[in-house]
This record gives C-alpha cells, sequence and structure tokens, in this order.
C-alpha cells in the first residue's frame, strides 16, 4: 500500500466571474520510507493540493489515496501525522493537556512525555497552549503531528517562525524520523531548507502553474520498518475514549471561562423580577433563558473554532465530526440542566409556589428536552455564520420568539396568527404551558411533540448541510 496516490487530478475555483485552473491533471505516488519535498512559486497550486490530499476539500476531477483510503474519512488518518498553516489551538488549554486530547484520537499513540520531550516542550506542561512564542508555537504543532505516532508525516511549511536554533531542532526530528522509516511529504519555500533536503529528501516535485514542472529523484529510499498490529481492544477505544477526552476537553474550558459562566448564572437571578406573575413568569423567564443560552453556547462556540482554525487542524486527525459535536451537545445540555436547576432554586427559596414534586420534575423535564431542536438549530448557525453574525441573529431570535411563541398579541390578520402556530416557538411555548397546568394549553400535547420532533430532525439536515457545505469550503 503506498501512503500516498494522486491520480489525474484538477481543481479550477471562481474568481470574480473568471475561472481561475488551480491544478490541472496532478497525478503521482508517494512509496513508503520516502521524504518528497513539494515545491513551488506562491500560486502554484501546493496548499489546494495538499488540501484536497487531506480531504479538506474535495477534487473536481481525479481520485486520491490517502494510506489506502479515501481521505475524507477516519480511517485515513489514524497512522497520519499532519502539520498545517493557518491553525489554532483552545484558549483554555494547557499545552499539556491539549496533547492528550489530540492523542487520545489515534490508536497507537506516542505517550504525552516522550512527545514532548522530543520537542523539545518538556518544561511547558502547564503554559496555555494559545500563548506561546512563535517557535514555541511551531514545535507544538509539530508535537501534535508526531501524537499518533505515525506511518506518514504531511507538513507544510514546518520551519516558517522558527529561529535558527529551532530550525536546527527540527531537522534533528526530521532525522529521527527518517531512521525510523516513516514516509514524509513536506511543503516548503523556504531556502534554508535546501541544503538540509538535499540530503535527506528523496524526491523533488515542483509545481507551476497547477502541473508537476519538475520531478528529481534526490537519494535513495530508506527501507520502511513495519509496525505491529494494533489489538482490536485498541480498535474500541477509538469510539469512548476519544468522546470521553472530548467532553473533558470541552467541560474545562467551560469552567476556566469564569466570565461567561458568571454571566449565564447571574442573568438566572432575574428571574426574581417575574416573581409577580407567579408560575406563568417562572415557566416563560426559564424558557428564554434556555433558548438563549442553548443556541448561542453552541453556534458561537462552533463558529469562533471555525473561524480561528482549530476544526481544521481536527479534520486532519481520525476524530470523527460526530464525536466533537456530540461533546459540545453534551457539555451545552450539562450547562442549561445547571442553569435550569438553579432558577427553580430561585424560585423555590423567594417564589412562593405550591407545587408537587411531580409537577417540578414535569416542568423541569419539559423545559429541558423542548429546547433540544433549538440546540441543534445553534449549531447550524455556528457552520453558516461567522461569531458575530450569529451575535445578530441570537438577538433577532428573541423578538421573533415573543412574536410568534402564541402571546395574546393583536396581529393585523387571521393569516398571521395562523403563521404563528408553524413556529417551532410556539410549540415550545405550549409543552412548557402544559408541564405548568396552566389555562393557555390548547389541549393538543402530542401535536406540539411531533412538531417539534421534526423541527430538531429539520434543523439536524440542515446543520448536516451546513457542515458539509463548510467542509468543502476549506
Amino acid at each position: 500500500m503506498n501512503p500516498i496516490e494522486v491520480r489525474d487530478v484538477s481543481q479550477t475555483f471562481t474568481r470574480n466571474q473568471e475561472q481561475k485552473t488551480v491544478l490541472d491533471g496532478v497525478s503521482f505516488t508517494i512509496e513508503p520510507g520516502e521524504f518528497v519535498a513539494l515545491c513551488g512559486a506562491n500560486g502554484s497550486g501546493k496548499t489546494t493540493l495538499i488540501n484536497i490530499i487531506l480531504g479538506l476539500r474535495n477534487p473536481q476531477r481525479g481520485e486520491v489515496k490517502l494510506l489506502g483510503h479515501a481521505p475524507q474519512t477516519p480511517e485515513s488518518k489514524t497512522r497520519l501525522g499532519v502539520m498545517l498553516q493557518k491553525v489554532a489551538v483552545p484558549k483554555n488549554l494547557q499545552v499539556k493537556e491539549l496533547v492528550d486530547l489530540l492523542r487520545s484520537y489515534y490508536p497507537d499513540s506516542l505517550s504525552t512525555e516522550e512527545i514532548l520531550n522530543t520537542v523539545n516542550l518538556e518544561g511547558k506542561h502547564q503554559d496555555w497552549a494559545s500563548k506561546l512564542s512563535g517557535g514555541e508555537e511551531q514545535r507544538l504543532y509539530f508535537a501534535i503531528a508526531l501524537a499518533g505516532n505515525p506511518d506518514l508525516l504531511i507538513l507544510d511549511e514546518p520551519t516558517r517562525n522558527l529561529d535558527p536554533e529551532g530550525c536546527a531542532t527540527f531537522w534533528r526530528q526530521i532525522k529521527a524520523c527518517r531512521e525510523k522509516g516513516i514516509t514524509i511529504l513536506m511543503v516548503t519555500n523556504n531556502k534554508s531548507d535546501w541544503e538540509e533536503l538535499s540530503h535527506l529528501a528523496t524526491r523533488l516535485i515542483t509545481l507551476a502553474d497547477g502541473r508537476i514542472a519538475e520531478e528529481k529523484r534526490l537519494n535513495e529510499v530508506r527501507e520502511k520498518k513495519k509496525k505491529p498490529e494494533l489489538r482490536a481492544t485498541v480498535e474500541n477505544q477509538r469510539v469512548w475514549l476519544p468522546f470521553g477526552k472530548q467532553v473533558w476537553a470541552e467541560g474545562i474550558q467551560l469552567l476556566r471561562d469564569r466570565g461567561y459562566l458568571l454571566g449565564v448564572f447571574g442573568f438566572s437571578f432575574l428571574v426574581l423580577l417575574t416573581a409577580q406573575l407567579g408560575k406563568i413568569g417562572l415557566l416563560a423567564f426559564a424558557a428564554l433563558s434556555l433558548l438563549i443560552f442553548s443556541i448561542e453556547r453552541l453556534g458561537k462556540r462552533v463558529a469562533a473554532e471555525r473561524i480561528e482554525g482549530w476544526q481544521k487542524l481536527l479534520r486532519v486527525t481520525p476524530l470523527s465530526p460526530k464525536i466533537y459535536l456530540a461533546a459540545k451537545v453534551v457539555v451545552a445540555f450539562v450547562l442549561l440542566t445547571v442553569n435550569l436547576l438553579l432558577i427553580f432554586y430561585i424560585v423555590a427559596l423567594r417564589i412562593d409556589l405550591e407545587e408537587s414534586l411531580f409537577s417540578w420534575v414535569r416542568m423541569f423535564s419539559s423545559l429541558l428536552f423542548g429546547v433540544i431542536p433549538f440546540a441543534i438549530l445553534g449549531l447550524a448557525l455556528g457552520y453558516l455564520f461567522k461569531p458575530k453574525s450569529v451575535d445578530s441573529i441570537i438577538g433577532l431570535s428573541l423578538p421573533v420568539a415573543l412574536l410568534t411563541c402564541g402571546l395574546p398579541i393583536p396581529y393585523p390578520a387571521d393569516w398571521v396568527q395562523d403563521l404563528v402556530t408553524f413556529s417551532p416557538f410556539y410549540h415550545y411555548a405550549q409543552l412548557a404551558v402544559w408541564s405548568g397546568g396552566l389555562d393557555a394549553y390548547d389541549g393538543q400535547i402530542v401535536l406540539h411533540l411531533l412538531w417539534l420532533l421534526w423541527a430538531g430532525f429539520m434543523f439536524g439536515f440542515l446543520a448536516i448541510w451546513a457542515y458539509e457545505r463548510d467542509r468543502l469550503l476549506e
């Protein structure tokens, strides 16, 4: 099996109503143990080709195999290490925590200590990963590339931002990788790399105007050392261990964002302003609070991680998008649960509501589970818009929710009132009214549950479409 096979790949972009061919029938194969340097001037198609090889973009024509699999599949990434440009790491994770998280995605990863020692970051365990210097940041990205004990390394301008000492350390590490027989594809325009490449690289491929302009053999291929087969138990870890680690990472980042938590839980105390309205005030405030934070938490987080480049880094690992999204939903659901418990606790202490335990449980569960479709909508918005746009949409959603939740508002025409019944906000409001046993309940609980279920499916399809659209635009 060849680590990389590129067959007749072509890609054309449309810019300013003009078509530009970036890749035109590119074909090559990288064999096990090779070290291939990919060169070319800016605009020659190097970055586009790397994105296609990694499955970050689909070619308009041609086919790519990455470690024997289609590059869009997680299976193609289990023995792959990648160092990209223009990516970012989470702000609230330390270096050791980040490496622990990334290595959990792989079935046969190196230990965290071994990874950090290899790239000379052994004294940086407790440092924030997002606040390293330029050279340290490059070493961290190389550490991430080595985390999965790869058979294949793809390195995009790895010596960028490195000082002479950092470059010397990098090339020592590359020589160690060559001794192990690791296959390497390295993209570079750094002239200081040429001397090392002339001694280490087996082949030089130069792109020009989207085609292979030159292909030169430099050195002999080192024999690839065969790694032992993975145990079946390791395969099972690829589902449960990454999910657990991902939930932990999302949770620890949330706990460290004290300003955000203070805003969320501080908002809960505003329920006291509804004291004179009794149960209907409690239900209205709780529903509004859950709507705001379910859409905002998921929408803004996903949008921010898209723009910053964290999602791009995750997409070149074996982590399934389902695990990534499921972890976000779980942590958001826990946040909403705690928020709702706090609201109910404040009400129980300050507002005299004589309700049975069953009534409290019914209101709690109805409010919490009824907000799930809107949380899914938040995911979709995160993939469709930028963080500031998500903020604006959330701001607009509040008056829309109030106008379409079934309040006795004098609408200008009967058809407008009929249209309100199609709003998911209306059905969520009716679910809340039913849970509280209020007179405004219309007696159609099954219809409201089915409508919210349908809305959840529709928002889910929108989220999947938005995710695929975002992936293809990388």
